[in-house]
């Protein structure tokens, strides 16, 4: 298995090489997830890029974020430079710049970023269709998830230690929507890590016992003792978190897990001595309740001296990583010194010295003097295990000229290892010509203007009736998915047959989280009931309607979750099939409009409700409250009351659990673009949704009433709502502010 070591730095760089990194990743100043950190000039990265190659470590480069409609050609020019200066691999999150960079550069290996929310077996298979070698899974996996996903044919990535996120990555709009710093876009201010209390959400008192304030605050990810169990899983590679951390943290990390592989005795006491939040194993073994959470805000760290002497990993002059090679020399009277090295790829370089052997007048040059001044490679990262010489007799050479042969033999034998990983150039002609091609291949076929549809999303029958009955068209029935009832889909042909009456649609829905044992559940609830069409929330569930014809005839719609923020994201998933495409939360007008004018696909658009700030396979109501399944004794206290989270504001956000006891926290301040929507249809929305997940069926009838009028050119104002929210004020999201 590769070992794969963060680089948030050079210092952090040269510290994972010399420490047995396998490969390490990095970032340029823009286009990737930790904004934050120092990051890598474009010089600096060729310097990297080479310094890695000499010593046989590979290096991929993040550009893992979402890319807005203006970004697009600047990405992919940085991804033109990234391709020329050799790197090894590009991990990608954006769905549009994933297909762009495999049509334009299919010699380029590409990486499916966590971000990316792979979490089942079919997502990494539509990952590989895409172009992809490689898919980082979502950290919340069990090992047997990650066995089967591994079964397809792709290369799996999985994370083994450091800090990890309470949520699903690339589904979590905590930073962005309470904030306007996107984790999406690289700038997460980490609101989980703050103090927050778990409440009874229409009193607003405190409930449960906690052990400290910071109840989603997660410890770091620690799987040192399993790297067995992740190999037999079929792993190929293993990822230590830490770009925003120091080299100190790198070179013990990483040097532990190095001594891991090779099944040496690991220093315990050099993981605890760097930072860290306390350690957990996450979900590999079992879903992990209240031991997964630091509930107290100290951190650990330690042991200067190991801190310090972990230092000298990045500080010393002498290189610790060292090629194996064997050199060969031959210097003659008359005839120049020859020198050949050929390390252990068969990688072969020669030198020969400027001036000719002399016959020496007093003293000749001995094989001793010889090997001595030819051994002299400092920190040249060389290990020459055999060395021949074939000297003449009476021979002499200068000292200099001898130093200064093996120079050029070190780097010519360096610049034949980068050669090794060069590509043929592609000119900005040629990569001008490939995107366009790439952009032009992907027809959609063009879909007629038409009135915009009300669509709600509901969880429950009459509020499916309510909303049907106040002006509905589509109805998004995710079925009673906040409760453990098994039959949560029982009144799917119930109403179909409602909405079919008014004449609507029912399409049938389900949360974005689905594992591969979810899909077949799912499977079967496609197959036996009805209804008009699907909508989707991941990559996974998108590929198994694909590849099956049983669902061939059904409308499918994409849903916000899979994170459309450019037109060629948007065009893509028309062209693979999808007759609507909703667009992620995090865009502002301008950014809305670029993407209705340039994708020409049916776009939706979420107008109302609470926005869900994460998923999560943590529940917090279990962890406070006892629950059963936390290895408590109280059986689903869930069920007892509504629960809310409250931040240090006062502010209160709601909390639901589904059915597989997920915890899904919303938004407190509800989303209202009434007063906007003549706006919206103007930007090529073609649907606006009212999300009504749980919520009573007079609400819905008043909410859906008041839009249904509005888009029917009564005169209704975002005043007139105001009394049925919670909180008495609403907010535009993103609508205007977009997010940085």
């Amino acid at each position: 298995m590769e070992l794969l070591a963060p680089a948030g730095t050079r210092e952090s760089l040269i510290a994972a090489v010399e420490n047995g990194a396998d490969a390490v990743y990095l970032g340029g100043k823009s286009f990737n997830a930790r904004r934050f950190a120092a990051n890598f000039t474009d010089q600096e990265l060729i310097e990297a890029v080479n310094y890695c190659h000499v010593r046989g470590v590979k290096v991929y480069i993040t550009v893992n974020t979402l890319i807005h409609e203006h970004e697009i050609a600047a990405a992919l020019e940085y991804i033109l430079f990234l391709f020329n200066s050799g790197v090894d691999a590009v991990i990608v999150q954006d769905l549009g710049l994933a297909y762009l960079v495999a049509t334009i550069f299919p010699e380029l290996q590409l990486h499916a970023s966590t971000q990316m929310f792979i979490h089942n077996r079919p997502g990494a298979e539509y990952a590989q269709q895409l172009g992809i070698s490689r898919v980082i899974l979502a950290r919340e996996l069990s090992l047997k998830e990650i066995t089967t996903i591994a079964q397809a044919d792709i290369e799996v990535e999985v994370f083994v230690h450091g800090a990890v996120c309470i949520g699903y990555s690339g589904q979590c709009l905590f930073s962005s929507l309470l904030g306007g710093r996107s984790g999406n876009r690289g700038q997460c201010a980490q609101p989980c890590r703050l103090p927050y209390q778990l409440v009874d959400y229409n009193s607003g008192r405190a409930v449960g016992q906690q052990s400290g304030d910071y109840l989603l605050s997660p410890k770091d990810l620690r799987l040192i003792e399993y790297l067995s169990q992740l190999e037999e899983a079929g792993v190929t590679s293993l990822k230590i978190e830490g770009r925003m951390k120091g080299p100190e943290y790198v070179a013990l990390v990483t040097k532990a897990y190095r001594q891991a592989l090779e099944q040496q005795i690991v220093d315990d006491i050099a993981l605890a001595s760097v930072f860290n939040r306390q350690f957990t194993t996450l979900h590999l073994l079992h879903k992990q309740g209240k031991q997964l959470i630091r509930w107290q805000q100290q951190r650990q760290t330690g042991d200067a001296d190991l801190v310090q002497a972990a230092s000298q990993s990045y500080r010393s002059p002498k290189a610790m990583k060292r090629i194996p090679a064997v050199l060969y020399a031959r210097l003659a009277l008359g005839e120049p010194l020859q020198l050949t090295l050929i390390d252990d790829n068969g990688i072969t370089a020669t030198a020969v010295s400027e001036l000719a052997g002399e016959k020496a007048q007093n003293r000749p040059l001995t094989q001793d003097l010889l090997t001595q001044q030819l051994l002299r490679f400092g920190n040249d990262p060389l290990a020459i295990e055999n060395i021949e010489i074939d000297l003449g007799d009476g021979v002499m050479l200068p000292v200099s000229q001898i130093n200064k042969t093996r120079q050029v033999l070190v780097k010519n034998w360096e610049q034949a290892r980068i050669d090794k990983y060069a590509r043929p150039v592609v000119s900005i002609e040629c990569f001008r010509e490939r995107m366009h091609k790439a952009v032009d291949d992907l027809t959609t076929e063009l879909h007629a203007v038409f009135e915009p549809l009300l669509a709600v999303t509901v969880t429950g029958f009459e509020a499916a009736q309510a909303a049907l009955a106040a002006g509905a068209k589509l109805i998004y029935y995710f079925g009673n998915i906040y409760s453990h009832q098994r039959d949560y889909m029982a009144a799917l042909e119930h109403v179909t047959a409602i909405a079919h009456g008014y004449g609507a649609q029912t399409f049938v829905a389900f949360e974005r989280v689905t594992h591969d044992w979810e899909l077949e559940e799912i499977r079967q609830i496609l197959y036996e009931q009805q209804y008009d069409g699907i909508l989707v929330g991941n990559v996974g569930l998108w590929q198994m309607l694909r590849v099956s014809e049983q669902f061939a005839a059904y409308p499918v719609h994409g849903d916000w979750s899979l994170n459309v923020t450019n037109s060629v994201t948007a065009r893509l998933l028309c062209h693979q099939g999808m007759q609507v495409v909703y667009l992620s939360p995090e865009l502002n007008t301008s950014q809305i409009e670029a993407i209705g004018r340039e994708s020409r696909v049916p776009l939706g658009m979420i107008v109302h409700g609470h926005l869900p700030l994460l998923v999560s396979e943590y529940c917090p109501i279990g962890a406070c409250l006892d629950c059963r399944k936390d290895g408590g004794t109280q059986v689903f206290p869930c069920h007892n009351r509504s629960y809310g989270i409250r931040d240090r504001k006062g502010y209160i956000m709601p909390v639901k659990l589904d059915y597989r006891c997920r915890m899904h926290l919303f938004n407190p301040v509800e989303l209202c673009l009434i007063d906007y929507l003549e706006k919206i249809r103007s930007m090529g929305v073609q649907i606006v949704r009212i999300e009504a997940k749980d919520r009573d069926p007079k609400w819905v009838e008043q909410i859906v009433s008041a839009y249904h009028r509005k888009l029917k050119g009564v005169a209704v104002s975002q005043e007139e709502l105001v009394p049925l929210t919670k909180v008495g004020v609403y907010t535009k999201g993103h609508f205007h502010r977009g997010v940085k």
